[in-house]
């Protein structure tokens, strides 16, 4: 299971594949309020 981390602020959702958190962080830099994405490993 995976978290990601947005501009050092840890998200509440938890993805169970890497793939799911990869997707959100590409998400996320999309918005274009994302500085920094980070996966973390639960």
């Amino acid at each position: 299971m995976y978290q990601i981390k947005v501009n050092s602020v840890l998200m509440p959702t938890i993805y169970y594949t890497l793939r799911e958190a990869m997707d959100a962080c590409a998400i996320e830099k999309a918005r274009g309020c994302a500085v920094m994405t980070e996966i973390v490993r639960l």
